[in-house]
């Protein structure tokens, strides 16, 4: 059984961020086996030594953890639900772990048929896009059992920098929405802000050197600030995804009757720019084009 529990992973989601979370544990020598929807996504983790399962279930049956990687509610019910699903493969030494971002209804909901059918359950939503999935920089908030996420954890932590358990579900989840939340009301004011010094006729290159300069500098900003001098909106975090997790956010905070006017009012700025929504959370800026003088054309 100690073998099994630190060779054999099953990854149910081999989208962008799956992918590069399954190419991680490869890496590090894990036994893979992977399922994705589109099956011919997961053809380049194969090449890589990864086994293609024909279900999730299937990819479920000899694992010691399965790590679930998908889009959202709608994903997750697919891939959890039926003779097929992942609840189908699951042994009792099994650990699940989902690191989707879901809502809290849904994790909810999990937990409850977790704890119904005796399963062994982690949320761990991640922390970071596509750049950090690479690196294995990615930080997790783990919300679970302690002596389940304290062995999961190693897992974990060869796809990524940190693990914070910050309680039972659905506590991480909330913390992922939260954090979120932050960045997107980050990305939105940036864009805004560079918009108006754009407009006061300040070029591009001396409003970057000011921020730099300024307690207001940070890895968000300064990321959104060079997205957008360079024009480069590729979707490290699509707009769609800023939208669904912002709509997450909404029903958490009018759950617990919270204030949250500022992420209200940056899920409606970004529902303006839902037009751009397969591009990257900092394509936001395009709201502001019109503002803009024709020296900056890359917004």
């Amino acid at each position: 059984m100690q073998e099994k529990a630190v060779s054999s992973v099953a990854l149910i989601g081999t989208g962008a961020m799956g992918s590069r979370m399954a190419t991680r544990l490869l890496q590090a020598g894990f036994s893979l086996t992977v399922w994705n929807r589109t099956a011919a996504r997961a053809e380049p983790l194969v090449a890589l030594g990864a086994r293609l399962a024909s279900s999730p279930s299937e990819a479920a049956q000899q694992a010691a953890f399965v790590l679930v990687m998908v889009e959202g509610d709608e994903a997750s019910h697919a891939v959890w639900s039926g003779p097929d699903g992942i609840g189908a493969g699951l042994s009792a030494e099994t650990i699940a772990v989902e690191c989707s971002t879901l809502s809290v209804g849904r994790i909810e909901a999990l937990a409850e048929e977790v704890a119904r059918k005796s399963w062994r359950f982690v949320e761990a939503p991640v922390s970071g896009s596509l750049p950090q999935a690479e690196a294995g920089m990615l930080a997790f908030f783990a919300g679970g059992d302690f002596y389940d996420v304290n062995e999961v954890t190693p897992l974990l932590r060869s796809i990524g920098r940190v693990v914070h358990h910050v309680g039972t579900p659905p506590v991480a989840t909330k913390v992922k929405l939260a954090v979120n939340g932050m960045l997107a009301c980050q990305v939105a004011s940036t864009a805004e802000t560079l918009g108006f010094f754009a407009r006061a006729g300040l070029p591009l290159h001396t409003i970057r050197a000011l921020l730099e300069d300024t307690p207001v500098m940070s890895p968000i900003v300064a990321a959104t600030t060079r997205q957008i001098a360079a024009g480069d909106y590729a979707p490290l975090f699509p707009i769609s995804l800023v939208l669904k997790d912002l709509g997450y956010l909404a029903a958490v905070a009018e759950a617990a009757n919270a204030p949250s006017p500022l992420a209200q009012t940056t899920r409606n700025v970004f529902e303006e720019a839902d037009t751009w929504r397969s591009e990257n959370i900092s394509a936001v800026a395009k709201l502001f084009a019109a503002y803009l003088p024709e020296r900056i054309p890359s917004l």
